[in-house]
């Protein structure tokens, strides 16, 4: 997935429609345009307007769910421009602006709630009757009011009183101004008036809407339901967002990484849209059951104001963070990997159930993959795609165990069986088997790789591994070769010449990169300790490389996480480096107090090492092998579980 193109990017978004992490946003976008057309039928009925639905009304959900999309499209391709490329300018503040928005539009979203549900036109009805009249001429009810929005705009601030005092002396003095202290009933008069034409508008003229009345309240909805959904971060998208990262580091051209954002973003939006139109036929449902549209209304509105709750506290992004975790980010990672693979080739249709089930792998050349073999499942299949003349190896060792018997068939485009090997014909180094190495690719199209094993093996991993034939050639022009087992209708292709296993040593030698594989690349830096560590001092150890922030809410989250597994592991060969950016050394340190840290923290105040590691977002970690081989990337909030789970396997 080096190569992301548009049609590509768009498709891993609508398949991450189906991912776990976005269950929690279907139903509150579903809540939120079913309030709204329960809200217009209601208002239609009760103004008699025509009972037939017209093509012009049909067009209203469908205008709302387009423009909810775009106010979706709008925050996420930002917040991915922010914390990818202009990373070092905004990418401290993105999290802070996403809770901010967070906060704003859930007390919006509660808002609407209460005026789908009929309490707001209720209300500012029984202000205006004139029996109240004593209430809004009261100075006393315009003090209350500005102490109440001033506490609210102190709370959607996050509590940081030297951002929230211009707002509210703009607050203060606007409604000076206006009279709402010295003519506090002209006032309250005047912006009732103002508040009633901005909402019920529509219902003054043509009752039937022209699909245009609200638009910009369902783009505010989509931006603030972006900002409170964490992403389920495939492979495709960390490329996207690696590409964007790349771009905007070396040439500040992002033009290609906010293209691929928002291409998937709009893949993301496409089922949404749809749903806005299969709601359309709840319209004729609803005019049916009029005589209990107010409860219908009630119910409708009382679960806007939940969802309302749900942002505004956050919960809805860790809700979805829980989903994009454990077993559900598996099934993420699965759904992507297929759905991409079959767009591109790379998988048959009668792959697709393997591939969604876990007993079949499409890999990438040079990408790694797990299987787990037992008594009941003693074989994998791994797939992968590839150019004629490309030479590779290819690699298995197991994580927890001796490597058992195992036998590997390859066949290539059309099913046809190339060669055969097994453990006992493997050449060995390091733990590792190449049961087939230096061999060509005659022909573009898919491979297929069965893997067998004679025992259980609670995780194996296998590996296609690209080589430069070049360099093969001029190790060891005329070594002897060793000959693999093939089939009787092709042999197998020669170039295994190697002298010696340092040869094979020198040539399996990882390149430095970025993914897994891949050797990390080097830097040195000073730690809060003023102990300066350089990458290579770390090679006898397993390292956890994180990229954090003090100002990161979700590192506040992860950092407990990261001590517990540091404690229980650090003796047995692990250490953690926590690298921060645009930070000061002043407030690493107090968070180091704050929460018991004990592993090193380190500031990268050049944003030199950030931009080799190409971070996008924070946090960020790559957990690197004893050799500074990058074993796992991992974007967003990294459980104790989840580095625990890796560590078994780096570690056994």
């Amino acid at each position: 997935m080096d190569n992301v193109t548009v049609g590509l990017a768009l498709v891993a978004g609508i398949l991450s429609f189906i991912s776990p992490c976005v269950l929690p946003l279907v139903p509150a976008y579903i809540g939120y345009m079913g309030g709204r057309l329960t809200h217009n039928v209601s208002r239609q009925s009760a103004a008699g307007a025509a009972t037939t639905i017209s093509l012009t009304m049909r067009l209203q959900m469908l205008l709302h769910g387009i423009a909810f999309v775009l106010g979706f499209t709008i925050i996420f391709v930002l917040i991915g421009l922010f914390t990818t490329a202009l990373s070092s300018l905004a990418g401290q503040h993105v999290s802070t602006f996403t809770e901010m928005l967070g906060r704003i539009g859930g007390a919006v979203i509660i808002f609407f709630g209460f005026q789908f549900m009929g309490v707001m036109p209720r209300f500012f009805a029984w202000l205006r009757k004139k029996e109240q009249a004593g209430i809004v001429e009261n100075v006393l009810f315009s003090l209350a009011f500005a102490a109440l929005a001033s506490g609210l705009i102190y709370w959607a601030v996050l509590e940081q009183a030297t951002v929230a005092l211009p707002f509210i002396a703009a607050l203060l003095v606007g409604m000076f101004v206006s009279g709402a202290f010295t003519e506090p009933a002209a006032f309250w008069h005047r912006l009732l008036e103002r508040l009633e034409t901005l909402l019920y508008s529509d219902t003054r003229g043509d009752i039937g809407g022209s699909g245009r009345e609200g638009l910009l309240g369902s783009t505010f909805m989509g931006m603030v339901f972006s900002a409170g959904w964490t992403p389920c971060i495939g492979p495709l998208l960390g490329t996207i967002l690696t590409v964007a990262a790349a771009s905007g580091a070396t040439s500040g051209d992002i033009a290609q990484g906010m293209l691929l954002l928002a291409a998937y973003s709009i893949g993301l939006g496409i089922p949404f849209v749809i749903t806005a139109l299969l709601m359309n036929g709840a319209q004729g449902i609803l005019r049916r059951l009029q005589r209990h549209m107010h409860k219908i209304e009630l119910l409708s509105g009382s679960l806007l104001i939940l969802i309302g709750l749900l942002v505004a506290s956050g919960q809805l992004q860790s809700l979805s963070q829980t989903f994009s975790q454990g077993e559900f980010a598996d099934f993420t990672f699965r759904v992507e990997e297929c759905g991409v693979g079959f767009f591109e080739g790379d998988l048959e249709l009668s792959h697709l159930g393997a591939c969604l089930s876990g007993s079949l792998f499409p890999v990438a050349i040079n990408q790694s993959a797990s299987g787990h073999f037992a008594p009941d499942l003693p074989q994998q299949e791994y797939l992968f795609h590839a150019e004629a003349g490309r030479v590779i190896d290819f690699e298995v060792r197991s994580v927890n165990d001796d490597v058992p018997e195992f036998g590997l068939v390859l066949y290539g485009p059309g099913d046809v069986e190339l060669a055969r090997a097994d453990k006992a014909g493997s050449l060995e180094f390091d733990g590792r088997f190449y049961p087939l190495t230096a061999f060509t690719l005659e022909r573009d199209g898919l491979y297929r790789v069965l893997l067998r094993s004679a025992a259980a093996v609670d995780k194996a991993r296998f590996r296609v591994k690209a080589r430069d034939a070049e360099a093969i050639e001029t190790a060891a022009a005329n070594a002897p070769s060793r000959q693999v087992e093939t089939s009787a209708d092709e042999a197998a292709p020669a170039g295994e010449a190697m002298n010696s296993l340092t040869d094979i040593a020198d040539d399996l030698e990882p390149a430095v990169g970025l993914t897994v594989g891949k050797r990390a690349p080097a830097f040195s830096i000073e730690t809060l300790d003023d102990v300066t560590v350089e990458l290579a001092d770390l090679r006898d150890r397993v390292l956890l490389l994180n990229f954090w922030g003090t100002w990161c809410g979700p590192c506040r989250r992860e950092m407990p996480e990261f001590q517990k597994a540091y404690e229980e592991w650090n003796g047995r060969g692990f250490e953690i480096l926590a690298i921060a950016y645009n930070d000061t050394e002043a407030a690493m340190a107090s968070f180091r107090d704050e929460f018991g840290l004990s592993f090193p923290l380190a500031l990268d105040e050049s944003g030199d090492i950030n931009d080799a590691y190409a971070i996008q977002t924070r946090p960020s970690s790559y957990l690197l092998d004893k050799d500074g081989v990058i074993l796992a990337r991992h974007f967003g909030i990294m459980t104790e579980t989840q580095l625990s789970e890796l560590l078994h396997e780096a570690l056994a």
